[in-house]
């Protein structure tokens, strides 16, 4: 790419020199017709060739003025077409161009100033010949982090100048972040249950007797449970992470929320909780995908029924406002710290570790829920005081199901 766009510079340079040199040829020429040339025909119809054939060159030399300039713009906003910052100069260090993308660099007074003095830095290293890459990582909020290069810019053994591309890779090491927090959440979350089975399995083998191999038998299928859970999960966010999987189904909402009820009633039931669903008037269906619909609700109101004391409520809220269907699921419990509300969303975060396992949780469901909403165009938000429950809504837009 660099050596393209240094291409196209020299030859608008080469162009803007042919036309001074015409304009040049061209005084000239009419400095060589003299009073004497005046007299007869002949010499009068050469000088009319001649000033025919300066009319020519004029007329090219315009033509060659307007394509150099419009070649010129094209090159112009290449440059500012590219996401990366460019900035090239000559052999004596003096700045040629650059584009827009440099621009936040170059007149930086704050944070990207420190980009700047890179910049310059490697262009004279770049002069000497050297071929030169760092990364500058700036500590605001956010952090951000760039990768300056810059190397020679060089034709027929003769340095031209150098070039400096700038790129901003503040989003690829988010991600790059997130995939090494991700492999080490799945390598603990998966070691613990495995550990666990390995020291069970050692126990039972040592211990014929039947008690306590019945006893050993029944942690060792929590575990696998445990296991089978969190495989689950991670399969279900693969598939929420592909933009096919949205589904194209008519969806009655309320048949999704009497689904996922049915499939928390026995926790519930067991923790002696009541699963309350506030009368509303029928809503249209909705276009989507009715397993990922029900498996967020579901995660919602197994969140709240683990997470709330014995004997509580668990209040699910269904209505439509402004073509937009808000489901809540509120509870009694422990509530969320104002402090780890922002982080709740992510894989395996959970806010009470010891109870969530304790529990069986896998800290995936609100991720699950947050993945489901948006890939059906909405949104998920929790409202939550601390000691006295949380409230989670997700909001999906209603278009036509037609």
């Amino acid at each position: 790419m660099t050596s393209l766009i240094v291409g196209a510079l020299l030859a608008a340079g080469g162009a803007a020199a042919g036309i001074a040199l015409d304009r040049a040829r061209l005084r000239r020429w009419l400095r060589s017709l003299s009073p004497a040339h005046e007299a007869g025909s002949g010499p009068r119809r050469s000088v009319r060739g001649l000033v025919e054939a300066a009319q020519k060159r004029r007329d090219q030399a315009e033509e060659q003025r307007l394509s150099a300039e419009t070649g010129a713009r094209r090159l112009e906003s290449s440059l500012d077409g590219l996401q990366a910052g460019l900035v090239l100069c000559d052999a004596g260090g003096r700045l040629v161009t650059h584009n827009a993308a440099a621009d936040i660099f170059l007149q930086a007074r704050h944070g990207e100033a420190l980009v700047s003095r890179v910049i310059k830095d490697l262009l004279e290293r770049a002069r000497a010949g050297e071929r030169v890459t760092t990364t500058v990582v700036l500590h605001t909020e956010p952090r951000r982090s760039y990768e300056v290069e810059a190397r020679p810019v060089e034709r027929h053994g003769e340095t031209l100048g150098a070039v400096a591309l700038v790129r901003d890779m503040t989003e690829h090491q988010r991600i790059e972040s997130v995939r090494r927090d991700f492999v080490a959440n799945v390598s603990h979350e998966l070691k613990t249950p495995i550990g666990a089975l390995s020291l069970l399995a050692d126990s039972l083998a040592g211990d014929p007797e039947p008690e306590v191999a019945a006893r050993l038998a029944g942690r060792m299928q929590v575990e696998i449970q445990r296991v089978d859970n969190t495989i689950d999960d991670l399969l279900t966010l693969a598939m929420l992470e592909d933009d096919s999987s949205r589904g194209d189904e008519r969806v009655a909402i309320d048949a999704v929320v009497a689904a996922a009820i049915d499939r928390i009633s026995e926790t519930a039931e067991q923790r002696d909780i009541k699963v309350i669903v506030s009368d509303h008037a029928e809503i249209e269906p909705l276009r989507g995908s009715r397993l990922h619909l029900e498996s967020a609700v579901f995660n919602l109101l197994d969140n709240a029924v683990k997470f709330s004391e014995t004997g509580g409520r668990v209040d699910v809220g269904v209505e439509v406002v402004d073509r937009t269907l808000r489901l809540s699921v509120a509870d009694e419990g422990i509530g969320i710290p104002a402090a780890e509300r922002s982080r709740i969303f992510e894989r395996f975060y959970r806010v009470d570790r010891a109870r969530s396992r304790n529990t069986g949780g896998t800290g995936l469901g609100l991720s699950i829920v947050r993945h489901v909403a948006l890939n059906h165009g909405g949104d998920v938000s929790v409202t939550s005081q601390e000691g006295y429950g949380a409230q989670f809504t997700i909001s999906l837009p209603i278009g036509d199901t037609d």
